[in-house]
């Protein structure tokens, strides 16, 4: 398997301030990151990808999006996971975002990956769809493909099912930008999913109860976990411990998981669980699953 990661820009990282996007509590007008930390923190989790046994693909951060034009800077391109869904095998549907101020990224992302040699699809504009990376978690080892239902809508989520000829499709329902901001799959060294550990306080009450059937249903562990390790609230910023890059055998996060379930689950299933700090980039709604994304 390969790991895409973006470098990040010439200019520094939000250097003039973040925007504010819909639904991402996160972001709040006018922050500037610490830009050592930034540097920092991204060096650090790219070495850490790099000697875990999957192959690494860097790309350079696209000028583009680099403007000298403060006003016209889109720095999120880092969040490559956003731009593009993978059934981890070479099959890359391009992300047809609800939040069009970031089309464009994924729009250079798809040249950027043609040019490598990746063949790309699109959502035809005939369908009233949005589907963006970042709503996705695809397991393929079972072909379960969980999607949110804030930025995707359910044509997003049923089209990209169907391009991946997904056994099973799991629609979870929040207010929160990204599923992936409050969910994440344990994948054992087998490659097939083994837990779920999940922010169920920020879905709704349907979404509850289909998740924990679907968990009961396949005999796999839900853990459910505070506040406090997804994305938070608007009033309090929580730590991305769920924003999660699952792996094989690894899940690698930002942080460790308030609950010691967490813990207990993993150890369980024979998952390593590698932490890799990432406090400036949830500045703007992202953490590892954000920065990452399979080839």
């Amino acid at each position: 398997m390969k790991i895409l990661i973006s470098h990040l820009p010439k200019n520094k990282w939000w250097g003039h301030g973040t925007p504010i996007y819909k639904d991402n509590p996160a972001m709040k007008q006018g922050l500037v990151p610490n830009q050592e930390l930034v540097e920092i923190e991204m060096y650090i989790m790219t070495q850490l990808f790099n000697r875990l046994p999957f192959e690494v693909v860097e790309v350079d951060f696209p000028r583009f999006l680099d403007k000298q034009n403060l006003d016209q800077r889109q720095h999120d391109f880092v969040f490559v996971r956003d731009l593009f869904i993978s059934n981890q095998k070479g099959s890359l549907i391009i992300s047809k975002f609800s939040e069009k101020a970031r089309q464009v990224e994924s729009d250079i992302m798809e040249i950027m990956l043609n040019s490598m040699g990746y063949k790309t699809v699109r959502i035809p504009e005939t369908i009233h769809a949005t589907a963006e990376g970042g709503e996705f978690y695809y397991c393929a080892g079972q072909k379960i493909l969980f999607s949110g239902l804030c930025r995707n809508n359910i044509k997003g989520a049923e089209w990209v099912a169907q391009e991946f000829n997904a056994s099973e499709l799991v629609l979870l329902k929040s207010d929160v930008f990204h599923i992936d901001t409050l969910f994440t799959p344990v994948i054992n060294k087998d490659n097939e999913l083994g837990g779920i550990v999940a922010c169920t306080e920020l879905m709704d009450k349907e979404s509850k109860i289909q998740l924990k059937n679907f968990a009961n249903q396949h005999g796999i562990e839900l853990v459910e976990v505070g506040l406090e390790d997804s994305i938070g609230t608007d009033k309090k910023l929580g730590e991305f411990s769920v924003n999660c890059c699952p792996l094989p055998g690894y899940l690698i996060g930002p942080t460790r998981f308030r609950s010691a379930e967490v813990s207990q689950l993993l150890s369980r299933l024979g998952v390593m669980h590698i932490t890799v700090p990432t406090t400036q980039f949830r500045l703007s709604g992202g953490s590892v699953h954000c920065l990452t994304n399979e080839l």
